[in-house]
């Protein structure tokens, strides 16, 4: 069961900081160096400066940056910059942003949800994670001793019980933090009242929650709990057997999944009619005179396992699979039926494993480039600095939760969940 839990969370002081939205950051694994000297730019007090400080210029330990930041964290406190509310609250979150012509809306609440154990947990995770920004985690936590993010977690809000509560106790009322950042609106709302944290504590007790954002948080909170109870005892522990999560309904019309695309940077010194032809063994390939042509080609063929393409002969291709039957004979890992079907699987497996072979020119990891902007994926390409771009549908949430339910994990960068959350309009400092 999930076991949720109002916090007193800790916020930017709008007294003395005036405009919230310079000092928040998106997530700090979208944030590329760029992005974080312009943050840092932006705002003395900007959340960047705690969530991924600069590596030292040289001679200096790599666990300093997290020493800055923890030092950072406690100062900005002290000062009066970020102040802890004195009463546990529940923080909805909503989100407004703009989508294919239509306004949508998105909303759920941020509080703490006691973390379960990997082997009786109801709490699911659905993406692999990777050793190095889970060290980089770690040893962030283990400076700062607090959630400076939450994690995205999804469930299913049967009947929308616990989503009409929240909905209607932000009506009516002005937010408490009210930003726009890159065309996304943000409200958080302070939810102190005990009849109404009861009915959605009350209305998560027997829900599964699934992890849409934040799969190396959530380990890590998990390891960086286990280790403080060696150091200094279960009881002593307890402020670390939670974690800061943000909920929301996973059927919400609010709730976008992007597509994650994939860049190939070398396939060798191979033309196009020698690629074609190697497709052509598995799927039908149709030329499309532009990209607008290419992905209404993708809408139309739906789930029959279509993929959009653009080569570096700067012309785009539709591939749909001729015989779906050739999954099972290509796909040999023990996965779910699920699993095997999924459009990002199709694409590692048979197109990259089977039919191109890239491992031959190097590992997958150095060999491809993901980005969810399509127009960046054709500039990688166009510009001839990479091979071949290849697109695809978003995953469904619906296949999000199975493969979740059943125990799987999809590859690497299968969800793209939009609008991401937002870094710094509440911490957890317990």
């Amino acid at each position: 069961m999930a076991k949720i839990s109002p916090f007193k969370g800790v916020l930017y002081n709008k007294k003395k900081i005036k405009n919230i939205g310079a000092v928040t950051a998106p997530p700090y694994d979208v944030i590329s160096e760029r992005m974080r000297d312009e943050l840092c730019r932006a705002h003395s007090h900007n959340i960047v400066r705690v969530i991924l400080g600069r590596e030292p210029a040289s001679g200096g330990a790599r666990r300093d940056k997290y020493k800055t930041a923890a030092g950072l964290l406690l100062k900005w406190m002290r000062q009066g910059v970020l102040k802890k509310d004195k009463t546990p609250s529940f923080y909805i979150y909503e989100q407004e942003y703009a989508y294919k012509g239509a306004i949508k809306k998105r909303i759920g609440f941020i509080c703490l949800m006691r973390i379960e154990d990997p082997a009786s947990s109801l709490v699911l995770p659905h993406e692999y994670t990777f050793p190095k920004p889970k060290e980089d985690r770690m040893n962030l936590i283990r400076a700062t001793k607090a959630n400076t993010s939450p994690i995205f977690c999804i469930f299913e809000d049967t009947g929308g019980a616990v989503t009409g509560i929240i909905r209607s106790y932000a009506r009516g009322r002005r937010p408490e933090v009210e930003v726009s950042v890159e065309g996304v609106g943000h409200r958080i709302w302070r939810m102190r009242e005990a009849r109404f944290i009861s009915k959605i504590k009350k209305g998560l007790d027997d829900k599964q929650v699934f992890i849409a954002d934040g799969h190396h948080r959530y380990e890590v909170a998990l390891g960086f709990r286990d280790e403080m109870r060696k150091k200094i005892g279960a009881r002593r522990a307890r402020k670390f057997d939670n974690v800061m999560v943000y909920l929301s309904n996973l059927t919400d019309q609010g709730l976008t999944i992007f597509s994650t695309y994939r860049v190939v940077k070398d396939l060798g010194a191979a033309k196009w009619p020698e690629v074609k032809k190697k497709l052509e063994k598995y799927f039908y390939v149709e030329e499309a005179k532009d990209k607008d042509a290419m992905f209404k080609g993708l809408e139309a063929a739906g789930d029959t396992y279509a993929f959009g393409v653009f080569f570096k002969n700067r012309r785009f291709y539709l591939l749909r699979l001729k015989d779906e039957a050739v999954l099972d004979k290509v796909i040999s890992v023990k996965k779910t039926r699920e699993w095997r079907k999924l459009n990002v699987t199709v694409l590692h497996f048979l197109i990259f494993g089977h039919i191109l072979r890239i491992d031959k020119f190097s590992s997958n990891d150095r060999n491809i480039i993901y980005t969810r902007d399509e127009d960046h994926a054709i500039d990688l390409v166009g510009s001839g600095g990479c091979d071949i771009a290849f697109f695809q549908l978003p995953t469904k949430i619906s296949q999000v939760k199975n493969i979740a339910a059943n125990g799987d994990r999809m590859p690497h960068k299968s969800t793209y969940f939009y609008p991401k959350l937002l870094t710094g309009l509440v911490l957890n400092k317990p």
